[in-house]
């Protein structure tokens, strides 16, 4: 389930890709532009790619585990997730972006079925996020920060054995 919860912040974090700076207004569609390909990278489960929308230092904050540091931890986090289970159905929905100067956050809510690749019942999963981006020398938005979880409820633990 931590997984889950992990594929779905991450949609919503990885909103920064490679947007060129716009005019006034055009830094939300650019964010918007990240989103999109993280929500299509998340769905077609390619941890390179989803990486490439961190900033080289980027920070991916995953429910129940430890922080993912850099791309390459990112790329190799997404990577084990997929092992996993395979991701069906993601959309990621903003209901906040702002932009102040070369920074900015967007926040919102996602949607993911994950079916278990060793069997098992398929997962229906949704819940938040906020992802941080900062505007690199080039013009593009770069997520800085990502922080996302469920927002079903873990699994009970089986009763113990007697």
């Amino acid at each position: 389930m931590r997984l889950a919860a992990l594929v779905g912040a991450m949609v919503l974090t990885v909103a920064g890709a490679s947007a060129q700076q716009k005019p006034a207004g055009g830094d939300e569609a650019a964010i918007a532009k990240v989103r999109s390909a993280y929500q299509t990278a998340a769905g077609t489960q390619d941890g390179a790619a989803i990486a490439k929308l961190y900033a080289p230092d980027g920070v991916e904050m995953p429910p129940n585990g430890p922080a993912a540091k850099g791309r390459a931890a990112i790329e190799a986090l997404h990577k084990a997730f997929g092992q996993q289970f395979m991701v069906h159905g993601m959309t990621v929905a903003s209901t906040e972006v702002k932009v102040h100067g070369d920074y900015a956050y967007d926040v919102g809510t996602y949607k993911q079925s994950l079916m278990p690749m060793k069997g098992g019942a398929v997962v229906d999963d949704h819940g938040k996020y906020v992802v941080l981006f900062k505007k690199d020398a080039g013009g593009s938005w770069l997520v800085t920060h990502a922080i996302y979880n469920s927002d079903v409820p873990l699994p009970s633990a089986p009763p113990a054995k007697k």
